[in-house]
């Protein structure tokens, strides 16, 4: 049986926006939040999780985001809000939000979607929302304390940033968190 690696599609943050995530997660850091925040450096914006595939199809998954780059023009997003999975009472995951031109990230991301079925991998079930998600609640928070720590940071909002590439990451997963190993990257059209 072939050894299998763990995948997935996503759009780099920059250092800045990481930092301003990391911000956000200080001020969320109360007592009686037990979460597992997301280091900064492993802060991406998932664009399809691929999970556990055979190596030799990395090429067809590689071919299919540089199509799908190759007809997308670079765009702009900023960090807009925060919330959580399913929803804040019963939050699972904390998140912030993306606003910006979610048009065109939500056509190259169906464009990878639809590609990579066409090259026999699932399409996911549910509809892209797209999140940056910042931690993960270990245990049930009390639902007010968690509103209350989110309210001031719904509209918080960080300065614009350009995604002018998709990459395909390698994900180990560690007692201390993922490793990532960048195995390739797309340009989008400047």
């Amino acid at each position: 049986m072939p050894k299998t690696l763990r995948a997935f599609i996503a759009v780099p943050i920059p250092d800045a926006v990481a930092l301003f995530m990391m911000q956000i997660q200080a001020r969320l850091q109360l007592p009686g939040m037990n979460i597992r925040w997301v280091a900064a450096k492993n802060i991406h914006l998932t664009l399809k999780f691929l999970g556990d595939i055979d190596p030799s199809r990395v090429p067809a998954v590689t071919a299919q985001m540089d199509a799908a780059a190759g007809v997308t023009a670079a765009f702009s997003l900023k960090v807009k809000g925060v919330g959580g999975f399913p929803d804040l009472r019963h939050a699972r995951v904390l998140w912030v939000g993306l606003a910006g031109d979610l048009d065109r990230l939500k056509a190259v991301q169906a464009a990878i979607e639809s590609g990579l079925e066409s090259v026999g991998f699932t399409r996911q079930s549910r509809d892209f929302g797209a999140h940056l998600t910042i931690g993960r609640i270990r245990r049930r928070i009390d639902a007010q304390l968690i509103g209350k720590s989110v309210e001031p940071l719904k509209a918080v909002a960080s300065n614009f940033f350009r995604v002018d590439r998709l990459m395909l990451f390698k994900s180990i997963l560690k007692p201390d968190g993922p490793e990532y190993t960048l195995l390739h990257t797309s340009h989008l059209v400047v």
